[in-house]
């Protein structure tokens, strides 16, 4: 309750009612600690629980440690499934990271990371699985498990998980690595010589940043650094847009195309904050800052993050989420931005709040799905991964910012 006191407070004193019209909250102007008001009020830890039950109980193949593309594999569409599994898998980290210790469920979750491990979180068969079994012709499919692997090894000290994310992200990320007509960047798959996405270089730069934190000091760590660099400073010279804060998706053939997804926002300005913690270089968190505000203010309706589709799509603002929450959780932030982390938490809480009060029906023999937009429950019958997760991100993230 203290924390909801000084939150309406700060929120109060910061933001006058002639200062709210470009907050996150619709077009009205409206004091932000009323919107927020509601939150204060649920148990977030309960609903965690509750959403993670749910994951595990619809999509999960408690066997293997991996999970379906749809509910208990309802459309047989969940062999090529691999880059979702990260993600999901993510969210069972959050929540070992949260449980205390003692509690049984720990030592469950625990146990599906390592049936996750053994059964290479689902990767397809190709001619790209690597040492480990974890590489894919498509890069970023292969930086997302290394990421989760990294993620796995922080919580449980394995030191096999390490192990294979080094060894998966020299042999299928910095590998990928191509000088050509777009200045450089990894390209996005095996074959895409030409091709370098948003998605395949905020990921790998992220990579990098995650190995160096986890490595001995030494020419390795030394390496991992400038390789961070390298594909941060290609990435931030070609796709992104200091002015506005935004992402394009890609370059080919010399070509910029696409526009900003929550996706590419969420991993560039994820880097720049993993760049910002190494360097002290304040220019990292200017660059995140402003691609943090282009998605807060242009990348929604009423202020919650916009539905930017099915498929794939459906787990990219759960990405936003998850680099946002990591920028909110440094403290070192306020010195490069003094307001960020206050603007990102009302943005979360007031996201989280629509998410959880009107993404999802929780009614008797309800299965709990969320769709691709939080402001409207999911659909009934047709549980999908992807929109689950990136809900379950979200209602995670709201256990750390209302305890």
């Amino acid at each position: 309750m203290k924390k909801y006191i000084l939150a309406l407070t700060a929120a109060a004193t910061l933001l006058g009612a002639c200062e709210v019209d470009d907050k996150y909250y619709g077009k009205e102007v409206v004091d932000p600690a009323e919107k927020l008001k509601p939150a204060y009020g649920e148990d977030w830890t309960a609903h965690a629980d509750k959403i993670d039950e749910k994951l595990i109980e619809n999509f999960m193949n408690t066997d293997r440690g991996t999970f379906w593309y749809t509910d208990q594999d309802r459309t047989n569409e969940s062999t090529y499934c691999y880059w979702p599994q990260a993600h999901a898998m993510d969210v069972l980290i959050d929540a070992y990271l949260r449980i205390p210790e003692g509690d049984a469920r720990r030592d469950t979750y625990a146990g599906y990371m390592s049936k996750w491990y053994d059964n290479k979180g689902n990767n397809y068969g190709n001619s790209y699985w690597g040492t480990y079994g974890f590489g894919n012709a498509y890069t970023d499919d292969s930086e997302w498990i290394i990421l989760t692997l990294i993620r796995m090894y922080e919580a449980t000290g394995v030191q096999k998980y390490l192990d294979a994310a080094r060894k998966t992200y020299e042999e299928t990320v910095i590998a990928r690595w191509t000088d050509d007509e777009n200045g450089g960047g990894i390209r996005w798959s095996f074959d895409a010589e030409n091709s370098k996405n948003a998605c395949s270089n905020g990921p790998g730069a992220l990579c990098a940043m995650r190995l160096w934190a986890n490595s001995p000091e030494g020419a390795e760590r030394d390496q991992y650094l400038a390789d961070a660099k390298k594909i941060y400073n290609w990435l931030s010279s070609t796709l992104y847009n200091p002015l506005t804060g935004a992402v394009s998706d890609n370059m080919k053939n010399g070509v910029i195309n696409g526009g900003a997804l929550t996706y590419n926002q969420g991993t560039f300005m994820g880097a720049a904050h993993e760049l910002y913690k190494a360097t002290g270089d304040a220019k990292y968190m200017t660059d995140a800052a402003r691609a943090a505000r282009y998605t807060m203010k242009s990348m929604v309706t009423n202020g919650v993050l916009n539905n930017e589709g099915s498929g794939d799509n459906a787990l990219f603002k759960g990405i936003f989420v998850r680099y946002a929450m990591n920028v909110w959780k440094d403290a070192s932030v306020d010195k490069a931005d003094a307001g960020l982390r206050r603007e990102i938490e009302e943005f979360l809480i007031y996201n989280g709040l629509v998410c959880w009060r009107d993404g999802v029906d929780k009614s008797e023999g309800s299965k709990w799905f969320f769709g691709g937009f939080w402001g409207e429950p999911g659909s009934s019958w047709d549980g999908r991964l992807n929109e689950q997760v990136s809900a379950s991100t979200m209602i995670e993230a709201m256990a750390l910012l209302i305890e």
